[in-house]
């Protein structure tokens, strides 16, 4: 009996250990997006660190499940709608009274030459890429505050130093987080909130399926390896990022590309 109790004793003590030695451990993530192709990767590498994830995703819901049974928590959630955020902020502050890292991982393309873009097409492209990264922000500081030190990250694009034709209103939106990392991070750093972008390249992905050939043909040649970013390397670059192994570093942009910037 003795022996059997010593031996469960040492499989909860070792699983313990484990659990603190994840790089993520005891971490509440707030990741946009969570159904993209990066964004799901990221988090199932974050569950596997030990931290508590949760997503938010627009019509995906098939996916949302996949990851709510790996153990994230989502939530459904129109970035372009102002009292969607708010009734989000509502329920995520009811469920935490603290974060640790926000990830401004979403975003949404409406291509087109300026001569035939939309008002629409370009306030939807701001709305969701730049007003709702800075609108959650603001909403959520005081969960960040909680904590000894946060993290924001804020997912940007070569587009947004180099432009392209036809992505006026995208790469305008990713020029503009820039800005606003810049910002927040001289604001927010004597509260200890980090405030870092990353420029994840070019990936081939549901949002970049429906590019023109000669699009996708130019990236690669524009790789000095001759090849797309990998969103499995991406991933683990960002829980690097999010863990107590950077502490020290704000208002970046993170570049993980293999083109001229």
């Amino acid at each position: 009996m003795r022996s059997c109790w010593r031996n469960s004793s040492d499989t909860s003590f070792n699983w313990f250990i484990n659990i603190l030695n994840k790089i993520l451990s005891q971490k509440i993530i707030l990741i946009t997006g969570g159904t993209s192709q990066l964004g799901r990767i990221y988090v199932t590498k974050a569950l596997d660190e030990g931290a508590k994830v949760y997503f938010t995703y627009f019509k995906q819901k098939d996916l949302a499940k996949e990851l709510s049974q790996k153990g994230a928590h989502g939530f459904e959630l129109n970035l372009a709608d102002t009292p969607s955020l708010d009734q989000f902020v509502k329920s995520f502050r009811e469920k935490e009274k603290s974060l640790d890292v926000l990830i401004h991982n979403a975003a949404a393309v409406r291509d087109g030459m300026i001569q035939n873009m939309s008002e629409e097409a370009w306030d939807y492209v701001l709305n969701v890429n730049l007003k709702a990264p800075f609108y959650l922000s603001k909403k959520l500081l005081p969960l960040l505050f909680q904590r000894k030190s946060s993290k924001i990250f804020m997912l940007t694009s070569r587009l947004a130093l180099k432009g392209a034709p036809g992505v006026a209103n995208y790469a305008a939106s990713k020029a503009g987080l820039i800005a606003v990392v810049k910002t927040m991070a001289q604001e927010l750093g004597r509260k200890k909130v980090l405030v870092n972008a990353v420029n994840p390249g070019f990936m081939k992905s549901p949002m970049t399926a429906d590019a023109p050939e000669s699009v996708i043909r130019q990236n690669l040649q524009d790789s000095s390896l001759g090849q797309f970013s990998n969103p499995e390397e991406v991933a683990d670059f960002l829980i690097y990022l999010c863990s107590d192994k950077m502490t020290q570093v704000t208002g970046q942009v993170f570049h993980f590309d293999s083109r001229k910037i």
